[in-house]
């Protein structure tokens, strides 16, 4: 079952996404909240989110995926878009998910990619998840201005345009503030760490980062080898979502 939904962040302002759910009865099922990548949507390149929700649900696993403010078909403007606001949203809709019907909001689940598993390893302690996946995560925010000085042009207001997308000065400039491997030390349950072998974004000292920072007391490092920054292949694909079926079937349906 797939259901489109619509919440409010902190702000009030409107965030839209979508629930899979497993056809299991009455019975209380664990979910799964997603978090996108920068400039990225709930549906992820290649719609890997929407395949990944779909294998869950398979799996008796609940999900929701929904767009950052700013992002995909939410309220907002991306020049609008902070780190700090994405993580502030990510706890809204873990707040969201957990109140839905037929959710068990003790046996939550949270998955990130890119900047979004910078925004997953932040709420992850908060938020008292049972396990944590990582795909491509973004482990030191300042790369973020590394990124823009790289494939960015500026803009007369001092914002940069990025793939068409308007970032502002302030996003940059408090980047620094996001400390995702400081939250890291902080939660213990069991976190799967993905990275790329070729990640032409995040070298690997990100995933190594991650790893060595967790204090979970399960815990592992997958590289894909050959795989690109999004895993843009059938093979990397099916890999990155079987291990993380895998993961959240083995840590959330106890």
């Amino acid at each position: 079952m797939e259901i489109q939904i619509e919440f409010r962040n902190q702000r009030g302002k409107r965030l839209r996404g979508m629930i899979h759910k497993p056809r299991t009865g009455a019975r209380r099922v664990p979910g799964v909240v997603f978090f996108h990548g920068f400039t990225g949507d709930r549906m992820e390149s290649h719609w890997i989110f929407v395949k990944c929700a779909r294998a869950l649900a398979k799996a008796g696993i609940a999900s929701l995926r929904f767009d950052f403010y700013g992002s995909g078909e939410s309220d907002g403007e991306f020049r609008e878009v902070t780190l700090q606001s994405e993580i502030a949203d990510a706890k809204s809709a873990v707040e969201f998910f957990r109140r839905q019907k037929g959710i068990d909001p003790k046996r939550l689940g949270l998955c990130g990619m890119s900047m979004g598993g910078a925004v997953a390893a932040m709420v992850a302690p908060w938020s008292k998840a049972r396990a944590l996946v990582l795909w491509s995560a973004l482990a030191h925010p300042k790369h973020l201005r590394k990124l823009a000085e790289r494939a960015t042009r500026p803009l007369p207001n001092g914002a940069c345009e990025y793939n068409a997308h308007e970032i502002s000065a302030r996003l940059l400039e408090t980047v620094e503030k996001v400390r995702p491997l400081d939250a890291v030390r902080r939660f213990t349950a069991p976190t799967l760490i993905i990275h790329p072998g070729k990640d032409e974004h995040l070298p690997l000292h990100h995933p190594e980062d991650y790893f060595r920072a967790s204090r979970a007391k399960v815990k592992e490092k997958i590289i894909i080898p050959g795989a690109d920054h999004t895993y843009t292949s059938i093979a990397w694909e099916r890999e990155v979502i079987a291990k993380t079926c895998g993961w959240f079937s083995n840590y959330l349906k106890r």
